[in-house]
């Protein structure tokens, strides 16, 4: 059965958080989710609404670093309360965008030969996985200025559900492709 990507971009935590949780309680599988972020101010904010401590570089916060599955020292980031909505979260270092948390199965994509072999970073990685090289520079883009990028790969009867899950929770850009 063809599967189908649906990506949504956010303007901070509270509005990822807030779609996976919609997501979840639609019977979305968090493991199914991937999340794309570049850290940023928001971590106290994500700490206090998840009870989820995580060290930022430079800060004496997170005594319980890696409560959220797989977050450690040095993490830091708006990904922190996301963690425990869904799965480990890995630390990219992307030339010309710096320090990205990344968690989900598309994640994986990125941390894996797909940034080394393309050089192309993001957009090398999101076009390997079925997004139109315009569009994987978009979210690109998204993401150097801050925002939250959420990526769901479903079967085809599910992708409206997705879509519409995005768009109630104030996604600034939604979209379905085709999955490789």
């Amino acid at each position: 059965m063809k599967k189908t990507i649906v990506g949504g971009v956010f303007r901070d935590s509270e509005e990822a958080v807030r779609a996976i949780e919609r997501l979840k309680e639609s019977g979305f599988n968090p493991h199914d989710i991937s999340v794309l972020a570049k850290n940023d101010d928001e971590l106290e904010e994500i700490e206090d609404r998840t009870d989820v401590d995580v060290m930022d570089e430079g800060s004496n916060r997170g005594a319980n670093a890696g409560k959220g599955a797989g977050i450690g020292a040095g993490t830091g980031g708006v990904l922190g309360g996301i963690a425990g909505l869904i799965a480990e979260i890995g630390l990219l270092s992307i030339p010309g965008i710096g320090v990205l948390a990344a968690a989900g199965p598309l994640a994986t994509t990125l941390s894996g030969a797909a940034i080394g072999a393309t050089g192309g970073g993001i957009v090398g990685a999101l076009t390997g996985a079925g997004i139109p090289e315009n569009d994987a520079k978009e979210y690109e883009k998204f993401v150097k200025e801050g925002h939250i990028l959420l990526l769901v790969e479903v079967d085809e009867e599910q992708r409206e559900r997705v879509q519409t899950t995005f768009t109630d929770n104030r996604s600034l850009n939604t979209h379905m492709y085709t999955a490789r």
